[in-house]
């Protein structure tokens, strides 16, 4: 891509020898490539770094990948945590890499070092930013204390376990989503999956004035015309002012009872990207269409937390995208290259609703229908596949794990219900 920063020169490097066309010649040492996170920006980056030309270090706190665009399947027990993680250290290592294991205190950009928790520092030649980011409290008094986060498999597993308790319960239980958004869609619709014949209430509430703003508003009307005949309440124009024990205190005043909140208010920037001088309070990093750092040239960031020149929703197959660019573009960066831009592919985002339907949306335009589940589903199965770097005939079991649980949680319930086949023909444009 013209105009690319690029890097500052390669000096003159010595290492072990090698016969090459019967010359011996002189290897380069490894360049030292660490990665930040170990999500689906930081994992595709270290599997597409080569070994044999980088000594790459993948740092992240904890010892899974995590499938997140399907945790929400935990909430009716479709998924089961196993089925939704993949062991860092193994996948790592056998893309001949090094994982740690640790949490990343501070970024020095300028010394060219992380420091973790456990080790003192960690130098690099070139870093991948791909921390994610956290939980979005907007400010809101109570959520960190009070609210369940949906935010990892450990969490929405133990939300699932939370809406068990609550539907055995013999008085109905008060559940409240706070957020109208993706991820509190696909919450509604895993408890209607499950509980919808049970004496669960549910009431949604959302800020903004419609459901999924960023979707055309024919989608927030085919939500509410599915919950009609349903326990559920959608509160629009709505803010939270505070989360209390067992309830959900609104900007006007009303007081919602609530025996399980479930906040799903997005994420935000992790702090260290601002101490790090890596962006300014409160924001993702900036970086240029190479996802190069405007501010350090050997840092590239990749996933939710950069900032693109034009702003890119923050799913997971951007993610994957972002990671292999960036991982790319340290190669070149590392050899004097010129970078290449990255270029997000046209791809839609599904929305699952439960056993009541899912939505692609592309564009301007959602397209709802219960096959649109299959099409997320096997999403789901292909990319799990391809980011377990086991042998095939050891990667076959976990498949067919994921394969039977699927068609007991999805498969069979359809074919055991006429109405439930009947919906399976119905796609509409809305």
């Amino acid at each position: 891509m013209s105009g690319a920063r690029t890097g500052r020169g390669v000096a003159v490097r010595l290492s072990e020898t090698g016969k090459l066309h019967g010359m011996w010649r002189r290897r380069s040492p490894r360049k030292r490539v660490v990665i930040l996170g170990g999500g689906f920006a930081g994992l595709a980056a270290a599997l597409e770094l080569s070994p044999d030309r980088h000594d790459v270090t993948l740092i992240d706190r904890n010892r899974w990948f995590e499938f997140l665009p399907n945790i929400h399947e935990l909430l009716s027990g479709v998924k089961t945590p196993e089925l939704l993680r993949i062991p860092l250290e193994r996948t790592v290592a056998r893309a001949g890499h090094r994982f740690d294991r640790d949490t990343v205190t501070s970024i020095d950009p300028v010394g060219r070092k992380v420091v973790t928790r456990r080790r003192s520092a960690v130098a690099y030649d070139a870093l991948i930013v791909a921390l994610g980011g956290v939980d979005a409290t907007r400010g809101v008094a109570g959520v960190v204390e009070h609210a369940w986060p949906f935010k990892s498999v450990d969490a929405c597993h133990r939300i699932g376990r939370r809406l068990e308790q609550l539907a055995a319960r013999r008085k109905p239980g008060r559940v409240v989503i706070v957020g109208g958004g993706l991820e509190g869609l696909e919450a509604l619709g895993e408890i209607l999956r499950r509980y919808r014949e049970s004496r669960l209430q549910v009431t949604l509430v959302e800020a903004r004035e419609r459901l999924l703003p960023e979707a055309p508003a024919s989608l927030d009307r085919h939500v509410r015309a599915l919950c009609a005949e349903f326990p559920v309440e959608f509160l629009m124009g709505a803010p939270v002012l505070r989360v209390e024990p067992d309830a959900v205190v609104l900007g006007g005043g009303r007081s919602l009872p609530s025996d399980l909140t479930i906040w799903t208010g997005g994420p935000a920037p992790s702090p260290l990207l601002t101490e790090s001088g890596l962006a300014p309070r409160g924001a993702w990093a900036p970086v240029d269409a190479c996802l190069q750092s405007k501010h350090y040239p050997e840092v590239f960031v990749a996933g939710d937390a950069a900032e693109l020149p034009t702003a890119l929703p923050k799913q997971a197959y951007h993610g994957i995208d972002m990671g292999t660019c960036a991982a790319r573009n340290v190669e070149r960066y590392l050899a004097d290259r010129s970078l290449q831009g990255f270029r997000p592919a046209p791809k839609p985002t599904l929305l699952s609703f439960g056993d009541l339907t899912c939505f692609a949306v592309v564009g301007g335009r959602a397209v709802a229908g219960p096959p649109l589940a299959a099409a997320k589903e096997a999403v789901f199965e292909l990319v799990m596949a391809q980011l377990d770097l086991q042998p095939w005939w050891r990667r076959l079991p976990s498949a067919l794990v994921r394969a039977d649980q699927a068609a007991r949680a999805l498969l069979w319930p359809t074919l055991s219900s006429f109405d439930a086949l009947r919906r399976q023909a119905q796609i509409s444009l809305l």
